[in-house]
């Protein structure tokens, strides 16, 4: 039962992907789209193999002078690793060791496979953000800063769009400029 439900599922989905692409209406700019994405992620790829190649060269060079410290990104990050700033030859193997720990800890049984896969997460992460322990503390003043500014542009937005309301439905500033009916007419005495 499993089974015929998954591949009705995998069918539906290629069918759905296949009619997304072979759209006669829309389906040649859908591919172009594609297209143009997949040669732009190529050409960024083959940029950063090549900035990675070219620092692992440099730091081989300086390994090669008997200069240690090259292979953490300088003296600087012997005195303080989790800073951030990583060299790009660093952060790539950070991020292929990480890689590689994930998937070694989703063969392993549980408490071995939490283990490693937290570690390889985390290895990943900073091999991507490249973010110190100094960044990651920062994070919560700039999530409030960023809200804050959020919250004004919304309240300005919504301030705004409510006097575009009432100035519509002439509750806006044509109402406060002229006076009301009843102020105008004098009381009438009832009998």
């Amino acid at each position: 039962m499993e089974r015929t439900a998954a591949a009705f599922l995998a069918g539906a989905g290629l069918g759905a992907a296949l009619m997304y692409i072979l759209d006669p209406q829309m389906g040649k700019r859908r591919r172009a789209v594609a297209r143009d994405k997949a040669v732009s992620l190529a050409h960024q790829a083959q940029d950063a193999a090549e900035v990675v190649a070219k620092d692992a060269t440099n730091r081989a060079t300086g390994l090669a002078s008997g200069d240690l410290s090259v292979l953490v990104g300088g003296k600087q990050s012997l005195s303080n690793p989790l800073r951030g700033g990583w060299s790009p030859s660093a952060r790539a193997l950070m991020g292929l060791t990480g890689g590689g720990l994930v998937l070694v800890g989703l063969t392993q049984e549980a408490p071995a496979a939490c283990f490693l896969g937290t570690v390889g997460l985390a290895l990943a992460a900073e091999g991507l953000t490249n973010a110190g322990v100094d960044d990651l503390t920062r994070l919560p003043r700039q999530a409030a800063g960023a809200a804050s500014d959020v919250a004004g542009k919304v309240a300005g937005a919504a301030s705004e769009a409510a006097g575009k309301v009432a100035d519509t439905l002439g509750f806006g500033e044509q109402q406060q400029q002229q006076p009301r009916k009843a102020e105008q007419q004098p009381a009438r005495a009832h009998v």
